[in-house]
């Protein structure tokens, strides 16, 4: 899908959360602490990201991002052969679009609420998604149970003990909602602070990745030289659909 790696990495790490393997302490700088047992359906590339973030040290844990995306790029690879790449494209889109109805169609805050916690990382693979979600994300929406793993601020509200809305299991549940907008706006900010704060300059940490899964040919010996590039785009497109693959596609 051609999809930039720090958004890929927003998708892995409301993966990883969402599954209970792990929760954010803090945004800013992005810190995560890690159930004590982990859930046994995490995929290899679940826990190489969470081994990544235990390096304290930030060169350490790039490099370490770095070769999980190396080993993912490679999977999917693996996988995607014999297949084709733009029918698989347009597969997914058609997913992506199918989740963005469903969204759209949601009369209530509470419906809403439900529609985007399930096709929340679908709806991400829009290209336009910050635009996007700005104009669909209207209103009151009633937030998953599971994001007060990723903000530690809503984590700490209270805990309310009455009938649960639509999109939230019953019991002890978190009411929460928030407007629309701050909510598409938090995703995408989570995406910039990934890209910031976590991998560094992207188009670097990129490169290093496609240097590996993509990497270009030896220098001509016909005096032509090389002219080409990386693979970047190769290695998000890898990357993105892999993260789609997790989320229940094929």
């Amino acid at each position: 899908m051609d999809e930039p790696l720090d958004k890929v990495m927003t998708m892995i790490l409301f993966g990883v959360i969402k599954k209970g393997a792990a929760e954010v302490t803090t945004r800013d700088p992005l810190e995560l602490s890690f159930a004590q047992t982990q859930p046994a359906n995490l995929n290899q590339y679940e826990i190489d990201f969470l081994k990544a973030f235990g390096q304290k040290d930030l060169s350490l844990r790039r490099r370490a991002l770095q070769d999980m995306t190396v080993a993912l790029v490679k999977s999917v690879s693996e996988k995607m052969k014999g297949f084709s790449r733009k029918e698989t494209q347009d597969y997914y889109k058609n997913i992506m679009e199918q989740a963005w109805a469903q969204v759209e169609a949601a009369k209530t805050p509470e419906i809403k609420g439900q529609a985007i916690d399930q096709n929340l990382e679908w709806t991400m693979l829009d290209h336009d998604y910050n635009n996007r979600s700005q104009r669909v994300f209207t209103g009151p929406i009633f937030l998953p149970i599971w994001w007060g793993g990723y903000d530690p601020m809503y984590r700490s509200a209270p805990m309310t003990t009455g009938a649960a809305p639509a999109s939230l299991p019953t019991g002890g549940v978190r009411s929460t909602s928030l407007p629309g907008s701050t909510f598409a706006a938090s995703v995408v900010g989570g995406v910039q602070n990934f890209s910031s704060k976590v991998i560094g300059n992207l188009n670097s940490f990129t490169s290093g990745v496609s240097n590996v899964t993509n990497p270009p040919p030896p220098p001509s010996t016909s005096g032509g030289g090389y002219h080409g590039g990386g693979g970047c785009a190769c290695a998000c497109a890898c990357a993105g659909c892999a993260c789609a693959c997790a989320g229940g596609g094929r």
